[in-house]
């Protein structure tokens, strides 16, 4: 009896013991199958949390210098040149409306020449326009525009204020335009106008020679050797005389006068071009180290070989022949002088 009860009482004890380890087992194998979890699936998971694994030395000094790159200022790069393109070349023509002291007595003619590649029509319908471009510091430029100083900045719109390239020995002060008379974009001649417009008024009415007006004259394939004279050469040398240099090629300047409401002006022009236009400023805007400027067409022509000057040709004339289309065949292109070495 006393067995049995003890065996009882043991019984009863043992499902207590046992139940006490059951749970003590569950909770240990429930810890484990959680530590187990966590590296197998937490653990991938974190990187979504931005949470980096440990990194190597190698690893730790590449993203160093990525974050250091990151923070500095990139090292401004110009963007590469644009292809160079095959351009009509011109002579352009202008009167000198000022004497230079920087000029031999000889050189003081009536007109300045240079070369100038950038011309192109910007219109169809009348008036027909076209822009030229004008390096700054150019003895032509300073002509056209009535400055008397290479270093002399000029252009109709206020708001530009750019830098001036000058040309050593050749160039004295810049003055910004706002001391030049002009105040934002004016209109078109009148009475009212300053600064170059003035200029050019005053010789329309007689009162001087013609600022603002020019001749382009379109160079032929065979006038090439006129370029280095024309376009490397600059008017402000006292040394220079392109007069005289054209002529040692062959090609003697020949004087002939404007329109008729202009006749007073003069111009000097090369002979057996393949065409002539007559232009007007109208406007002049910065174009970084050249001016641009906006110019009327006048009136065209064509070399009369018989009377040695210039035959105007007249729209209104129903025999009149327009313009054959030229091309590389037939006028000189810029490609050529690059083929050539001249440029």
């Amino acid at each position: 009896m006393t067995i049995r009860r003890c065996l009882c009482r043991a019984d009863a004890r043992r499902p207590i013991n046992i139940s006490i380890m059951t749970i003590i087992a569950a909770i240990f194998t429930a810890f484990s199958l959680f530590v187990g979890f966590e590296s197998t699936i937490i653990g991938p998971l974190s990187a979504y949390a931005f949470v980096a694994p440990p990194l190597s030395s190698s690893s730790s000094c590449s993203l160093m210098k990525m974050a250091s790159s990151s923070t500095s200022q990139p090292t401004p790069t110009h963007p590469p040149p644009p292809p160079p393109l095959s351009m009509p070349v011109w002579a352009f023509s202008c009167p000198v409306p000022f004497s230079s002291t920087r000029r031999s007595d000889h050189e003081r003619s009536a007109s300045s020449m240079s070369i100038l590649t950038f011309v192109t029509p910007v219109s169809v319908s009348s008036p027909k326009l076209y822009a030229i471009s004008l390096y700054k510091t150019s003895y032509t430029r300073c002509a056209f525009l009535g400055i008397s100083q290479s270093g002399d900045e000029y252009n109709d719109i206020s708001s530009i204020s750019s830098s001036v390239t000058t040309t050593s020995g050749f160039t004295t002060n810049v003055r910004r335009r706002k001391d030049m008379g002009e105040a934002g974009v004016l209109g078109d001649v009148d009475g009212g106008a300053v600064g170059w417009r003035q200029m050019q008024t005053n010789a329309m009415e007689g009162g001087g020679v013609g600022v603002g007006v020019g001749i382009l004259q379109l160079l032929l394939p065979n006038q090439d050797t006129l370029v280095p004279t024309l376009g490397k050469k600059t008017g402000w040398d006292r040394n220079v005389n392109k007069r005289e240099e054209c002529a040692s090629l062959g090609y003697d300047w020949v004087t002939i006068s404007g329109c008729s409401n202009d006749e007073a002006t003069q111009f000097d022009i090369l002979p057996n071009c393949a065409a002539y236009i007559q232009v007007k400023l109208k406007r002049v805007t910065d174009g970084g180290d050249h001016d641009v400027a906006i110019c009327e067409m006048l009136r065209t022509g064509i070399w009369d070989d018989s009377k040695q000057t210039v035959l105007w040709l007249d729209g209104s004339d129903s025999t009149t022949k327009p313009f054959s289309a030229l091309d590389h065949s037939s006028v000189l292109y810029s490609g050529q002088l690059r083929r050539e070495g001249i440029i």
